[in-house]
């Protein structure tokens, strides 16, 4: 294989590489693909695709060879995928892997360059670009309680609050926080461990499992050596936390793993996990000074330590914790020999874990757990089926690693491995495949039936001039096969010069993807037939959507920008209903524009909440509007206008044809610009409405907005 020059800073923190992360639109013809005779779809609202027109694998026409994965217990791993049949062989893989890669400065830092085959050194922070559902039913009496927003109906999602009607559990101020509904005071509180961030939650009857992120300290190596890991090594910790008294919430056990956690997914009470790991036991050297003599001798010693390197210098290990957070036992491999395999082509020297464990059973630890040499960011999953993938140019950032000779656009490709969790005692690697260009997060992928869909768009570069290349988009078709996703059909030319910033599937037969330059193209695609997915109709409007969501009855809702229509420069948020019961013919029935702003919904859909019942749609946001006009002294010209800040939720009815704005709700009873008054999450309890901020609850009536009441969170 080709080797393709890929430059890496080893010391810039894993955090801050996701955080500087950009995007670009290109330039370039317009060559959209012809609209063609309007095919006989059924259009199932509901998110899982389980609706009238679903078919099995028999039933797909012009379908390859079907090769389902057989039951987890009988073949742990697919066939033609590539097992390690001992601890020594993946050792030798890992070091042989290595070993092109090896230099003065290990296996990072310095003017390093480094193919193809690595692909997570540099990993996206967890969450970055999840980026991103339907509500995630939950059991409170009478049904009247709102969930997290999911992407797909069955599988639940962590969030940063969980309720089931008569709490509400959140993580503030670095503690838990339970708020009993009843009274609207905070009622438990327990303490998380020093080293979390970004805690997500997942819930179930009375257990909570709160899934936490930190990094160890960096290693003490002495003056003369700079180790590989200067920022110290991410881990991740579950804590399992019993509710069933909610004034005294109570830590039954956790267990810390190495690795960055990613994200995980939950079917009724069975949990994946998904955590990437660097190797972490390589105490490798950097040159002293600029002298080729100095380079040579780091170099002639990080060989010898690769060669003299041992498995558990790789691989993820985990550690019980005893109810107070102390060490319980001890330190394990996360996963066994056997349960790792790598993919086909080689995908980096990280270690993807897939660990299963369930919510409510008496064990901490991971049940079982499935594993792969590679990398991985966003996660996606069906209940039979959950997806990792990698895009490893888009971690690669100019001002960072300097100039470089752009990538080619067949380097550009998406890496997707796919596995089967349909058994709720285990996961097993199904196997992995590939696409052209890049995702905008998990709304890119879709899986039923082992056919996954992706949306992706091809960019040639992310900075500097695209020269001749333009940028497009296409939905790819994918199949299981002997251990491998094979492409069976797609559909390209889709916004050309343009990217996706959109993407819902609406059923088994039914994608819509929004791309953006200047205009907004809205793409309504059968995918009944995976062989030959086709364009059914296309509507063009100012501005763009950044979230979709079905509203049923042929409805979909569109939450973005509005956009001058000449130049493509965002005007500020807007909410837009679209009337797609007639495939060949979308159109937008409504628009309800805010001004200058946005919404947490633009990236995290688990901002969003639609309350069917009422038919109304609550949305975080931040807007500039128009102050009165006062006197004032301004020394620059000319002198701008005073404006305020609107920082709450915005509340919109949809009724029928017609959106509009209800009212809106703000947790802070002053105007000031205080980043503290953000709302991140919306819930509804019976008959009132709950937003949650960064210091507190705020709680009205859900018909009028009104009797407003406040529970401190700090």
């Amino acid at each position: 294989m080709d080797r393709v020059p890929r430059p890496l800073v080893a010391a810039l923190p894993v955090a801050l590489s996701a955080a500087l992360l950009t995007g670009c639109t290109l330039a370039g013809a317009d060559t959209r693909p012809a609209m063609t005779a309007t095919p006989q779809v059924t259009f199932d609202p509901s998110p899982t695709g389980a609706g009238p027109g679903r078919t099995g694998p028999e039933e797909v026409p012009g379908r390859i060879d079907w090769d389902p994965v057989g039951p987890v217990a009988a073949q742990p791993i697919a066939a033609g995928l590539a097992p390690f049949d001992s601890c020594d062989a993946l050792l030798d893989y890992y070091v042989d892997q290595a070993d092109d890669l090896v230099g003065p400065w290990g296996l990072g830092g310095g003017p390093m360059y480094l193919d193809d085959t690595v692909g997570g050194a540099m990993e996206m922070a967890a969450g970055a670009d999840e980026a991103t559902r339907v509500a995630e039913p939950v059991s409170a009496g009478d049904g009247a309680v709102s969930g997290t927003n999911v992407q797909e109906e069955g599988v639940g999602e962590p969030d940063i609050v969980k309720t089931d009607g008569e709490v509400i559990v959140t993580v503030a101020g670095g503690a838990l926080r339970v708020v009993d509904v009843a009274s609207a005071q905070v009622v438990g509180r327990l303490p998380l461990p020093k080293d979390a961030r970004g805690s997500e939650l997942l819930l179930a009857g009375d257990d909570l499992l709160v899934l936490s992120t930190g990094q160890s300290m960096s290693p003490d190596r002495g003056p003369a050596v700079h180790g590989l890991l200067p920022y110290g090594a991410t881990r991740t910790t579950l804590t399992r936390v019993d509710l069933s008294d909610p004034s005294r919430p109570t830590v039954t056990g956790s267990v810390r793993m190495e690795g960055a956690y990613r994200s995980a997914r939950m079917v009724d009470a069975t949990v994946r996990l998904v955590v990437v790991s660097d190797p972490v036991g390589l105490p490798f050297v950097q040159p002293m000074d600029a002298g080729l003599e100095a380079e040579q001798e780091a170099e002639e010693t990080n060989r010898k330590i690769l060669a003299e390197s041992e498995l558990d210098d790789w691989i993820p290990h985990l550690q019980v914790l005893d109810a107070d957070g102390q060490p319980e036992g001890e330190v394990q491999r996360l996963l066994d020999c056997d349960d790792i395999a790598h993919p086909a082509e080689p995908s980096g020297l990280s270690t993807l874990s897939v660990v299963t464990l369930s919510i409510d059973g008496d064990e901490v630890p991971p049940i079982s757990g499935a594993g792969l040499v590679a990398a991985g960011d966003t996660v996606y999953a069906s209940t039979d089926r959950l997806l990792v993938t990698t895009s490893p140019w888009g971690r690669w950032i100019e001002p960072f690693v300097g100039r470089f000779d752009r990538p080619r656009v067949e380097d550009v490709r998406t890496d997707i491995h796919s596995f089967d969790i349909g058994d709720p005692s285990t996961t097993a690697y199904v196997g992995s495949g590939s696409v052209d260009g890049t995702l905008i997060g998990q709304f890119a992928l879709s899986e039923a039936d082992g056919v996954v869909r992706v949306a992706t768009t091809t960019e040639p570069t992310w900075w500097g001039d695209a020269g001749d290349e333009a940028s497009e988009s296409a939905l790819v078709v994918l199949a299981e096969r002997n251990g491998e996703l094979v492409e069976t059909g797609r559909v390209d030319g889709l916004g050309v010069t343009e990217r996706i910033y959109a993407a819902r599937y609406l059923g088994p037969d039914l994608a819509a993807i929004v791309t953006f330059r200047q205009t907004d193209p809205l793409y309504l695609v059968d995918t009944s037939d995976p062989t030959a997915p086709v364009v059914t109709g296309e509507l063009k409007i100012p501005g763009f959507s950044s979230y979709l969501h079905p509203l049923g009855d042929g409805l979909l809702l569109g939450i973005g920008q509005d956009a001058d229509e000449r130049d493509g420069r965002a005007l500020g948020l807007q909410a837009s209903l679209f009337d797609i019961s007639d495939l060949s013919d979308p159109r937008r029935i409504d628009q309800v524009a805010f001004g200058s702003g946005g919404s947490a919904v633009e990236y995290d859909h688990r901002a969003f909440l639609y309350w069917a019942p009422t038919g109304q749609v609550v949305l975080p946001a931040e807007l500039w509007v128009e102050a009165e006009a006062e006197p004032v002294q301004c020394v620059t010209t000319p002198c701008p206008g005073p404006t305020k800040p609107f920082l709450g939720a915005l509340v919109l009815e949809v009724d029928g044809s017609t959106v509009v704005e209800q009212g809106r709700v703000t947790p802070r009873d002053d105007d000031s610009h205080d980043w503290r008054g953000q709302v991140s999450r919306s819930m509804v309890i019976g008959d009132t409405l709950w937003v949650l901020s960064e210091d507190r609850l705020t709680r009205v009536t859900l018909g009028g907005l009104d009797d407003r009441t406040v529970v401190p969170l700090r």
